[in-house]
């Protein structure tokens, strides 16, 4: 099975607690249940604001999009977002390629993903 690692930590945007997980690994068809758990917590909080680190990830499946789309939707519903920093650049290929980038805000850096929270 591959291995898949998540690290989450909090930052602020203007006094708005700003969630960091930081992925590692491959997330696929094995992996994507454990981010979907941790996203899922988060999404019980009132507006949800999460940063995916994506810079060590290796690979994302089509299982592990539809995480991120579903968990998207259910945090946008909650006044909150999801939104990527620091993607390589062959994920970030394919997510333009299918389309993900309308959907999801993707930034190069990550202090710019938190701080990107602060009028939001």
């Amino acid at each position: 099975m591959a291995e898949f690692e998540i690290q989450p930590s909090t930052q602020s945007a203007r006094g708005k607690p700003v969630q960091v997980l930081r992925l590692a690994g491959q997330l696929d068809a094995h992996t994507f249940p454990v981010l979907q758990r941790e996203l899922e917590a988060i999404a019980r909080k009132d507006e949800p604001r999460v940063v995916l680190d994506c810079e060590g990830l290796e690979y994302v499946s089509s299982a592990g999009l539809g995480v991120l789309k579903k968990m998207t939707r259910d945090f946008r519903t909650k006044q909150g977002d999801l939104r990527l920093a620091r993607l390589p650049e062959k994920i970030d290929n394919v997510m333009n390629l299918l389309g993900f980038s309308q959907v999801l805000r993707v930034f190069g850096g990550l202090d710019e993903a938190v701080a990107s929270y602060a009028d939001a």
